[in-house]
């Protein structure tokens, strides 16, 4: 990768999975990102939204801090929560969910580390994890750090259903399908044996044995597998110079640290028209 990053690499795979006429979220800062370059490059009706979904129908603009505000300054429309959640009710919700545990067969943990009624780190709690999971297609989720603490055989706390229990009859809804996974390894689905975990693709330079080395359980793999697409030129320029000018996605590299924080925002607050008299 002498021309882009990894960090570039990923927000480019995952705006690929896009589709128009639904919302594009993303809940890591590089699946954030890929939304938005869908919109700009792929998708153009792409419905965009802020963190906390008030305004809706953004259009896209630099990745920021403040993204909240930055973001509402072109919102065409406030959706409520019941408004939110009735639109994921009817399948227009796209979302790549940042996890810290996601098992061989799809089921996916924000909640505990650990036994519940004593874990050894409690976390952000299932949060809109269940209601996604009944209102989703698919649930496609971005994992920054592929360990075998991360992708593990069998999650501490289930938040969003995988494939394992799928014979549990459910009167009425469906429940979302596990979907793709990008990690900082490779591209995963679960198209493998019983439903389980199975390779796409791997980045630049991975192999196969760092794979298994860094995962819980044996990953089902093709024998040829292929090299996860390099963004292109135009998308390159577009993550680089209007979608994350600022470098955001930096925070979401192995160089992240406090240090880093303090310089982009400060970068951001002293950027053209940010600067208070």
């Amino acid at each position: 990768m002498n021309n882009y990053t990894l960090e570039e690499l990923l927000i480019s795979r995952m705006a690929r999975e896009f589709r128009g006429n639904a919302m594009g979220v993303g809940a890591t800062i590089l699946s954030d990102l890929s939304a938005r370059l869908a919109k700009a490059l792929h998708v153009p009706d792409l419905f965009l939204t802020t963190g906390s979904r008030a305004a809706a129908d953004c259009d896209v603009h630099a990745k920021a801090l403040a993204d909240e505000w930055t973001l509402a300054t072109s919102g065409r429309m406030n959706l409520s929560w019941q408004e939110m959640f009735h639109l994921i009710a009817h399948g227009k919700l796209q979302i790549w969910i940042g996890v810290v545990q996601l098992d061989q067969y799809g089921a996916s943990n924000i909640s505990v580390i650990g036994p519940w009624a004593k874990p050894k780190a409690q976390l952000v709690g299932a949060r809109g994890v269940p209601d996604d999971l009944w209102g989703c297609e698919i649930l496609c989720y971005h994992v920054r750090k592929h360990t075998k603490c991360t992708i593990v055989a069998k999650v501490d706390f289930v938040c969003g259903r995988g494939n394992e229990d799928r014979s549990v009859k459910v009167r009425m809804v469906r429940p979302a399908r596990p979907g793709l996974v990008v990690t900082d390894l490779g591209v995963f689905d679960f198209e493998g044996p019983d439903g389980s975990m199975r390779v796409v693709s791997l980045h630049p330079g991975v192999t196969l044995e760092s794979v298994q080395e860094n995962s819980g359980f044996v990953v089902h793999s093709d024998t040829e597998i292929p090299v996860t697409p390099a963004p292109t030129v135009e998308e390159l320029q577009l993550i680089r110079e209007v979608i994350d000018p600022h470098g955001l996605r930096r925070l979401e590299s192995a160089e992240s640290n406090d240090a880093l924080l303090m310089e982009l925002w400060h970068r951001e607050t002293n950027a053209p028209g940010n600067r208070r008299a």
